[in-house]
């Protein structure tokens, strides 16, 4: 096929950054609804989705929708599509998705119907019926909305905030997405200081220094389209050869400081499997002993909430730290996410705006402090 209904999805609170991130990728008309946005690309453009968004969770291919009052028009609105375009007769089939305000709440008898009306269509199409389901994962997903139905095919395959080099993670971890898109809100750049001194597994350090160096968020990884027979297969590379291109070294002045040694050789290790071990330290330090000389850096942290790691009380205790730490370096900006809801009052500062997120399904709120004058 030469052209695709394409579905980049996001998580809430990146949407800003995701819909900017889509315009310099050549998409600035793409629009969005619930999380997701519809565009209109090649199988090209897919393959660049997948290896060139940071902040994206999914790139789907859109294969349809149609009114679903009843099980019977689930069957005939799937049925009716063209998923010879997509799948082959080896495919392994895999149906997920959910239901909002619809009639019909079974998931588990959806996703049985769906199955069987996509193979029904393939026996009549393919001209077949055996299908030994051996090939490639083809997860179809659905979404049933006030009696609508919209169906896609995952090309991404796990999650894109699964850049491949966290095996391993500490309590209360920041997906890399999320990471990338508190970095993108704020003023970071590859030319100043950058410091997380609440850096736990080193996520927020780590991706800032991959976008630093070019290096494309999907490289490293594999995607379900990459598998698929009918889909072109010379895209993957031709993206690899894109993202080696852009890639560029430099130095940069990025530090991650955590008072849990364990913390710290999680930290390293994730930045030595993410190819940026040589251009970022990582060092045990109480946020207490944090001071710089250097000016107009930037903080991007995501310390303790009170609800998992520290108690309530020593969390007040640590963001009254935190904050008198902060004023003694006025000229930089500093980024907070955190659930805990008195967390301006103990940092002693009001904040310039904030945007609502959710991190490990908590909300929370993303305070930007901007440098003094």
């Amino acid at each position: 096929m030469d052209g695709y209904d394409i579905a980049v999805t996001t998580a809430f609170g990146n949407e800003t950054v995701t819909k900017s991130e889509l315009k310099k990728l050549g998409f600035p008309d793409a629009k969005a609804f619930n999380g997701t946005f519809t565009l209109k690309g090649t199988a090209l453009d897919v393959a660049r989705l997948n290896m060139f968004l940071h902040t994206a969770e999914r790139v789907f291919l859109q294969i349809g929708s149609f009114p679903c009052p009843d099980f019977d028009a689930l069957y005939d609105g799937v049925k009716a599509l063209p998923w010879e375009n997509y799948l082959s007769e080896d495919s392994r089939i895999v149906v997920n998705g959910k239901t909002v305000k619809s009639k019909l709440l079974s998931l588990s008898d959806c996703q049985k119907i769906i199955k069987k009306a996509i193979i029904d269509r393939l026996k009549k199409t393919l001209r077949t019926s055996v299908f030994a389901e051996n090939g490639a994962i083809s997860k179809v997903e659905f979404a049933l909305r006030e009696d609508e139905a919209t169906v896609y095919i995952d090309t991404s395959g796990a999650g894109l905030h699964k850049r491949g080099y966290r095996n391993l993670v500490g309590e209360a971890p920041l997906k890399e997405t999320l990471a990338c898109g508190l970095l993108l809100l704020s003023d970071f750049s590859a030319d100043k200081p950058l410091v997380d001194p609440f850096c736990g597994s080193g996520t927020i350090i780590t991706e800032a220094a991959r976008m630093a160096l070019g290096i494309a968020p999907g490289k490293g990884r594999s995607f379900h389209y990459a598998d698929w027979k009918k889909f072109d297969k010379t895209v993957f590379n031709t993206v690899l050869e894109e993202a080696a291109d852009n890639e560029k070294l430099r130095k940069l002045d990025f530090a991650g400081y955590d008072a849990d040694p364990a913390a710290i050789k999680l930290s390293l290790r994730h930045a030595k499997q993410a190819g940026v071990s040589d251009y970022v330290h990582f060092q045990v330090r109480n946020v207490s002993e944090f001071s710089s000389a250097k000016k107009y850096g930037c903080i991007v942290t995501n310390p303790p909430y009170g609800e998992r790691l520290l108690s309530a009380r020593e969390v007040e205790k640590l963001y009254k730290i935190f904050g008198d730490v902060c004023k003694k370096i006025p000229d930089w900006s500093i980024n907070v996410i955190t659930s805990f809801p008195q967390f301006e009052k103990y940092f002693g500062r009001k904040c310039d705006k904030n945007r609502k997120f959710f991190n490990a399904g908590k909300e929370c709120r993303y305070y930007s402090f901007v440098p003094k004058k």
